[in-house]
């Protein structure tokens, strides 16, 4: 592996040495913070055919509930610092699946003002091809697959039309849908067009996605189905092709 971690985690720690301080790991801890997150991501890279060397892209931290709070009130450092990751990472070599997140998981069992973290690559849409890349007729078939004048309704006063067959949303000038709201996360959800219906998938986010009140790590939008992602609002709309409930996978984030 020609990968050199060790110049990654060197640039991290210049980058954000003063600002872990703040967040209340302790004396010295903010380093082994970096060093956790470098030793996670070393023990689950993975090297594909033809050389290709990639990181994992979800970095989760658990923390004992007390402390969750305190965390969760740094998300925006702990979003720095997976953007720099990001953007070093690539320049060294490293291929991510998916921009990385960084997310703090309450579990019952940590002790108070310690963590563990764990990292995994994305793999919510291994049954969906990715549409990067398609080739025309591919294309095509993925624009068919397009549920007919789907449209969100934001906070009951903006349409936002969906007519591309995968769209990001989150908080990042980056997204394909924008939302200006500071408790949702840089890249919080991913919607796919699949057999004429939208599929909205958490990309790790910190606030998660509750879709008609419930708390879902995915589900297959109906006509109707309110998504709140932070303190936005969004109604989905689309001319009707099934008469199924939404179908939905719960979030489960600290049976870990």
């Amino acid at each position: 592996m020609n990968i050199n971690l060790e110049r990654i985690e060197q640039q991290l720690q210049n980058l954000f040495e003063e600002k872990l301080i703040s967040i209340f790991l302790g004396r010295n801890s903010q380093t082994r913070l970096i060093d956790a997150l470098i030793s996670s991501m070393k023990d689950n890279i993975r090297q594909n055919e033809g050389d290709a060397i990639t990181a994992p892209d979800r970095f989760l931290i658990y923390i004992s509930p007390r402390d969750y709070n305190e965390w969760v009130t740094h998300q925006d450092i702990l979003d720095d610092l997976a953007e720099s990751l990001h953007r070093i990472g690539h320049e060294e070599g490293l291929h991510f699946i998916k921009p990385p997140s960084i997310v703090p998981i309450e579990k019952p069992t940590m002790l108070n003002n310690q963590y563990k973290i764990d990292s995994e690559h994305s793999n919510a849409f291994s049954k969906l091809e990715d549409t990067a890349g398609m080739a025309q007729p591919e294309m095509k078939d993925a624009l068919e697959d397009l549920p007919k004048n789907a449209y969100f309704v934001i906070n009951g006063a903006k349409n936002v039309i969906l007519n591309q067959p995968v769209i990001d949303i989150g908080r990042h000038s980056n997204n394909d849908l924008v939302l200006d709201d500071p408790h949702i996360s840089r890249h919080h959800a991913q919607l796919r067009a699949f057999k004429q219906q939208f599929i909205i998938f958490d990309v790790g986010s910190t606030g998660g996605i509750f879709i008609n009140g419930k708390r879902l790590s995915q589900a297959t939008l109906q006509a109707g189905d309110v998504i709140r992602m932070g303190i936005t609002t969004l109604i989905y709309i689309q001319d009707t092709t099934s008469a199924h409930p939404t179908t939905a996978i719960p979030a489960d984030y600290t049976d870990q």
